[in-house]
């Protein structure tokens, strides 16, 4: 996920610590688990791909910098949006990518 910069570190218990380090072991040697805490509500950016078929942001246009998928305010998200919709008609990349439909979803955390 882009946009670690608005993420908490999640606190963990010395038990749950050992359940992490075990489950990395189990993954292998390049893996690393990172635990941070959840949020109510997130915003994602997302472009439509084809019928019924969506995709996050920073994955269908890997070709601009820095973008991010998620959002911690909704504001943030419509912002972007924004942002994102004029770079698409206003860039001078080459080639030139497709301009898609964006949305903001709402991910909610439903374990909350």
């Amino acid at each position: 996920m882009n946009g670690l910069d608005d993420l908490k570190i999640a606190r963990l218990s010395p038990e749950d610590l050992e359940t992490v380090k075990a489950l990395e072991k189990k993954l292998g040697s390049n893996i690393r688990l990172v635990a941070v805490e959840t949020k109510s509500v997130l915003y994602a950016l997302e472009a439509k791909m084809a019928p019924n078929q969506w995709q996050r942001v920073d994955t269908v246009y890997p070709e601009i910098k820095n973008i991010k998928a998620y959002y911690p305010r909704e504001e943030l998200a419509k912002e972007a949006k924004g942002w994102l919709k004029g770079f698409l008609i206003n860039n001078n990349l080459n080639p030139r990518p497709r301009k898609r439909p964006i949305r903001i979803r709402q991910v909610v955390n439903t374990e909350s």
